[in-house]
């Protein structure tokens, strides 16, 4: 079952479209874990999604709900829509290495507002609205996962990330140096990337891979808490990410996968 709703964001100063996908059988008395999906609207349902293909997530939150007892809610967070809406709401360091000459005119303001935006407005309004535990997760791909890495961190408020073909390679030092001074050892990190990753043609095709396996490393000095998933034929698209939310779901409540493809 999926409700709709949209909410004024008071720092971005945006009404933010919002799904929120909830068990068929909803029961108020019932605690429920939360997962927040970035780009919320390549989240659900393909005829939502920006390039008409989800990562169809519903179906995997009710998969780990029944392996693991658990009762589940994705919300799905609508992104900004334009190139340099999402550019200014998703990256919260300086670019250094821009694809345009107009991602040099990005604002890192409007991400850092959008966060506090998330979670002082967007969870609060979740949790008053619903039953929910205090086992909260956040999701991202590309560019978003940079920012959930940066909400996973900054903010005691997440108990897992899921950063998806980060591209860590577009502000790399300010990223490693907000890492090292804010990274939170009890924090489950899920990494994942493909090994034909490319998301514009004047990137390298090892780019998101070589990063993502250094960030890997990097993490691994100051935390156990972190798993990186490669596939060798992985491209930068929804339909990949897809094949990994088992492994990312798995990961946030066991040691193990409990599924594989």
């Amino acid at each position: 079952m999926i409700e709709y709703v949209k909410i004024f964001l008071p720092k971005t100063k945006r009404e933010v479209k919002i799904e929120i996908s909830l068990p068929r059988y909803y029961d108020n008395s019932t605690l429920f874990d939360t997962i927040y999906f970035l780009d919320g609207q390549n989240a659900f349902k393909d005829s939502h999604a920006a390039f008409h293909r989800a990562i169809r997530a519903t179906k995997y939150l009710g998969y780990t709900a029944s392996i693991t007892n658990r009762k589940i809610i994705g919300i799905a967070i609508y992104n900004a829509e334009s190139d340099m809406g999402r550019i200014n709401e998703y990256t919260p360091f300086h670019i250094t290495n821009a694809a345009t000459e107009e991602w040099k005119n990005q604002d890192i303001t409007i991400c850092h507002n959008f966060c506090d935006d998330l979670v002082k407005v967007i969870i609060p309004y979740i949790e008053k609205k619903f039953n929910t535990s205090q086992n909260r997760f956040i999701y991202g791909s590309s560019l978003a996962a940079l920012t959930a890495i940066y909400l996973g961190y900054k903010y005691d408020v997440f108990q897992g990330i899921g950063a998806f073909s980060t591209a860590s390679f577009l502000c790399k030092e300010e990223f490693n140096q907000f890492i090292k001074n804010n990274i939170k050892p009890n924090i489950k990190l899920f990494l994942y990337v493909g090994r034909q990753e490319v998301s514009d043609g004047s990137y390298d095709q090892k780019l998101y891979y070589n990063t993502s396996l250094e960030l890997y490393h990097f993490i691994k000095k100051y935390s156990n808490q972190v798993r990186l998933v490669v596939s060798e034929s992985g491209v930068h698209c929804e339909a990949a990410w897809e094949k990994q939310l088992l492994d990312f779901f798995s990961f946030l409540y066991f040691d193990n996968i409990i599924y594989r493809y």
